[in-house]
């Protein structure tokens, strides 16, 4: 190899571990991990299309949907312990009859129930429900604060210095 070329190859080795260093410790086409359980981006969009296009009003963002993944088993767990069980057959008889909406699609509308549940009796979950869960968000969707009922948006580190001299 000649040397301009040896500089082009080190320089497009070096871009490309600069870019992929940004984007933390999330492994590759996972939205979140909770707990060990892996919620795929697949998962997410498949989620996100089937329940935009069953219920237009509902415009999930993509981050929206990652979020009620994460917190739909939680919250439909504890409707369920107050006598407010949200079943799948439920849920699956709410889209319309020529959808076959996805395992993902169904837990998120019976977590919405669920949420609807606890809104109806002017209740959240517990503050303390996801205390001792692990959670790890994709950085591209956020940052989990169940607080806030949705993901807060962030930043990376290392776009902190873009554009600023």
């Amino acid at each position: 190899m000649t040397l301009p070329v040896r500089r082009v190859a080190a320089s497009l080795a070096l871009g490309a571990a600069l870019v992929t260093a940004g984007c933390g410790s999330t492994e590759a086409g996972r939205a979140a991990t909770v707990d060990g359980r892996v919620i795929t981006e697949d998962q997410v969009h498949t989620a996100q299309s089937e329940i935009n296009k069953a219920f237009p009003a509902a415009n999930l963002t993509t981050a929206d949907v990652v979020y009620r993944l994460i917190e739909a088993p939680y919250v439909i767990d504890y409707v369920a312990k107050k006598g407010a069980p949200q079943s799948a057959s439920v849920a699956r008889s709410n889209f319309p009859a020529t959808a076959e909406p996805s395992a993902e699609a169904i837990e998120l509308l019976r977590g919405q129930y669920a949420r609807q549940v606890l809104e109806q009796a002017g209740e959240t979950l517990p503050a303390d429900t996801f205390a001792k869960v692990k959670v790890v968000v994709n950085p591209r969707y956020g940052t989990f604060d169940p607080s806030k009922n949705a993901l807060t948006a962030t930043r990376p580190d290392w776009l902190a210095g873009a554009g600023t001299k």
